[in-house]
């Protein structure tokens, strides 16, 4: 018998690498407990949506171009002021410990907080995974000038599961990776196009580019996010050409249910 308990995503923000009105950049929340990217405004976007920071365990970062994890240090504030618990952090191997040590001096963690705990750092590589009693997540490459992870996320609720890209230009290992996905959030930066291989210096993708590989892997719904809201309806025409199973544009503050 299948669990009656649904994974929750609660979308945070989708605009591309800088905010635009009412809509921060991309960012969501799993099971309320598990952020993904910090986007620049993770706290007010916590607040906006019935979270505050202490309710956060794990943040899970894709890569570390400044959109991903501009307000890391506000959400280290309430966590070394004993406003929050502390948190776990998830991310690329290459820079993971340099982003905190950073974000920690920024904070004059020294000065202002030297007896507070500092955050739990859970490196990860390409082809290797995480567990906890209550999820499991793997990681493969990216394909971006930086670092960067594709993670399938697993609710040991229910044993369900879904993906999500961060930034990358279209790639072909991601298909095997987000195989059968209940959901796929992929990037669409660069709108409702195809990437120009020849011309994609930032490794980028367009909605196409992410319809096909959603086509292929055989994931049930395409979410496209980190793009402009401006070309999001375009964006969802371009990628439903080539993709015949659902296909949104997420809206902030949206839940989806796995």
């Amino acid at each position: 018998m299948s669990s009656p308990f649904k994974t929750k995503i609660t979308i945070l923000g989708t605009s591309g690498a800088t905010p635009e009105p009412g809509n921060d950049t991309a960012s969501f929340v799993i099971n309320d407990k598990y952020l993904v990217d910090t986007g620049w405004n993770a706290v007010t976007n916590l607040f906006s949506v019935g979270l505050h920071p202490k309710d956060i365990e794990y943040i899970i970062f894709t890569h570390f171009h400044h959109d991903h994890y501009m307000s890391l240090p506000a959400l280290l504030y309430f966590m070394l002021s004993g406003k929050a618990q502390n948190y776990k952090l998830i991310g690329p191997a290459e820079q993971l410990d340099q982003i905190l040590t950073l974000s920690m001096e920024f904070l004059q963690k020294t000065y202002y907080f030297e007896k507070s705990a500092v955050p739990e750092l859970i490196p990860m590589r390409p082809g290797q995974s995480y567990e906890t009693e209550a999820f499991k997540i793997e990681a493969c490459r990216a394909l971006h000038p930086v670092p960067a992870l594709c993670y399938k996320y697993q609710d040991k609720a229910n044993d369900k599961f879904f993906s999500f890209t961060g930034d990358t230009a279209f790639y072909e290992p991601i298909i095997e990776h987000v195989r059968d996905s209940s959901l796929l959030f992929h990037e669409a930066s660069l709108g409702p196009v195809a990437a120009d291989p020849n011309n994609n210096d930032y490794l980028h993708a367009g909605s196409i580019d992410a319809a096909r590989i959603a086509k292929r892997a055989g994931v049930q719904k395409l979410l496209l996010m980190h793009g402009p809201l401006a070309k999001a309806t375009e964006s969802v025409a371009a990628a439903k050409s080539h993709f015949s199973g659902e296909v949104e544009w997420p809206r902030t503050g949206q839940i989806y249910h796995v």
